[in-house]
C-alpha cells in the first residue's frame, strides 16, 4: 500500500529506519560467499534474448554428487497466440515444469554449462571456436574436460529457478558445505550481468539423509533431527535507483530500472509435482530525504518483477528521490508453515545512445527469519526419494 499523507517527519522516519534496519540484527543465515550444501540460483533465463551460463566449483578435495532440479515459470498461453510474443487471447499461467540431473566433481573440479544447451556427460575436445561454414558458435566446446553428468538442456522459453543440493554416491542429502555457484546471463549482443548463487549451509550433525530437508527450527513430526540447514535469513536491505531516475555516471537522459527476482526458500519437488509455495512481500522504501513508503506484493512460487510493478511509490516523481533504501521481508503467517525468500537483483540502464545495460546483485540479508514471533515449524524443501 502507498504510505497516506505526504512525509514522515525525521524523527518517525529515524525511528522506523531504526526498528527495521538496525545495524546491530543478528547475521544472516544464507551466504554467496562460502561453499555450502544448497546452492539456489534464484534468476535463470533462457528466452531467445538471453542465455544464462551457470558454473558450480567443488571445494572439497575428494569428490562431490549433487542433485539438482530446474523450475521452469516461463507462463503458458490458456488460449489462442503466445505469451512471450504478447499474442495469447486467453490467460497467461505459469507451468511450473521441472526438469532435474545428477552431477559430480572430482576433487576441486569447477564446471558450467549454458541452461539453453546443458553439457554432454562424454569427455571431448572440440574446439571453441565458430563453424567457418555458418558462423554460428560451436557448443560442443562446453563438454571439454572432465565428465561431470549429463545436463540436459532447458525447455524453452525458460524463466525460472535452479537449486542442487549436496549428496552422497547413493543420491541421500548431506551437509558437506562443498558447493559454490555462479550465474551469468548474457544477452545477444553481448551484455552480461551475473551474480553469486545462494548458498545455505549444512549442518554437521543433524542431517539423516531423507529427502525432507528441514531449513531452520526446532525438532518436529517432519524434522525430528530439528534443522539439517541454516534457515533463510528475515529480511533483505536494498539499495537502489528510483525507477525512471538517471544513473549521473550516463547522464541526464539515461534511466535506470529495478528488477527483483524472488524464490521462496520452502519448496516440495517430491513425484515432480511443485506445492506452489505463497509468501506475501512488505516493503519499507526510505528515501534521501528519510521520507517513508510502504508497499506489498505477492509471490506464488517464484517470481520476477520491477519494483514501480509492485507500486509506484518506487518511481522518481513520487519518492522525490534519486536514491532509495529498501527493506524487503516475508510475512510470516501465525496459522501456515512459514518460508523466507532468496533474492537477486538486477538494473536496468537505458543509456543516451540508445543502447540498454544490465548490472546484477545479491540483497543484502539481514536477520534469524526463525527468531519471528509468527516463526513455528521447519521451512521444508522436499526432493524426490533417491532409489
Amino acid at each position: 500500500m502507498r504510505r497516506a499523507g505526504g512525509t514522515a517527519t525525521a524523527v518517525t522516519a529515524f525511528a522506523l529506519l531504526a526498528a527495521v534496519m538496525s545495524p546491530v540484527a543478528s547475521n544472516a543465515r544464507t551466504t554467496s560467499e562460502q561453499p555450502a550444501s544448497i546452492l539456489i540460483f534464484p534468476k535463470v533465463i533462457a528466452d531467445g534474448t538471453r542465455d544464462t551460463f551457470i558454473q558450480i566449483s567443488n571445494t572439497a578435495n575428494s569428490m562431490v554428487h549433487a542433485h539438482c532440479l530446474y523450475v521452469n515459470a516461463f507462463p503458458v498461453c490458456q488460449g489462442i497466440g503466445d505469451c512471450q510474443e504478447g499474442t495469447c487471447s486467453g490467460p497467461c499461467v505459469r507451468q511450473w515444469q521441472e526438469v532435474d540431473f545428477n552431477i559430480w566433481l572430482t576433487k576441486q573440479q569447477p564446471t558450467h554449462w549454458g541452461v539453453s544447451f546443458g553439457r554432454s556427460d562424454t569427455l571431448t575436445a572440440e574446439p571453441c571456436d565458430r563453424d567457418i561454414r555458418t558462423g554460428e558458435r560451436n557448443y560442443n566446446c562446453y563438454s571439454a574436460g572432465l565428465p561431470q553428468g549429463l545436463i540436459p538442456p532447458v525447455p524453452l522459453p525458460f524463466e525460472g529457478e535452479l537449486r542442487c543440493i549436496e549428496v552422497d554416491q547413493s543420491g541421500a542429502p548431506i551437509s558437506g558445505n562443498h558447493l559454490k555457484g555462479e550465474a551469468t546471463i548474457i544477452g545477444r549482443d553481448g551484455d552480461a550481468s551475473k551474480y553469486n548463487a545462494v548458498g545455505i549451509l549444512g549442518e554437521p550433525f543433524t542431517n539423516n539423509g531423507d529427502n525432507t530437508l528441514c531449513l531452520g527450527g526446532e525438532p518436529s513430526a517432519d524434522c525430528p533431527t530439528g534443522a539439517e540447514y541454516e534457515g533463510c535469513g528475515d529480511r533483505y536491505r536494498i539499495p537502489h535507483f528510483a525507477a525512471g531516475a538517471d544513473n549521473p555516471i550516463f547522464g541526464p537522459t539515461s534511466t535506470v530500472d529495478t528488477e527483483i527476482t524472488v524464490a521462496p526458500c520452502r519448496a516440495n519437488f517430491e513425484a515432480g509435482s511443485l506445492d506452489l509455495t505463497e509468501v506475501t512481500l512488505q516493503f519499507l522504501a526510505v528515501n534521501e530525504f528519510e521520507s517513508l513508503f510502504s508497499a506489498s506484493h505477492r509471490v506464488e512460487c517464484w517470481d520476477s518483477f520491477r519494483l514501480d510493478d509492485v507500486n509506484q511509490i518506487f518511481t522518481v516523481g513520487i519518492v522525490q528521490s534519486r536514491l532509495v533504501q529498501t527493506s524487503m521481508r516475508p510475512v510470516i503467517p501465525r496459522d501456515g508453515p512459514p518460508s523466507g525468500v532468496v533474492a537477486v537483483i538486477e538494473e536496468l540502464h537505458a543509456l543516451p545512445n540508445g543502447a540498454t545495460a544490465y548490472s546484477a546483485y545479491n540483497a543484502h540479508e539481514v536477520g534469524d527469519l526463525d527468531e519471528h514471533p509468527n516463526y513455528s515449524g521447519n521451512e521444508l524443501i522436499i526432493i524426490p526419494a533417491g532409489p
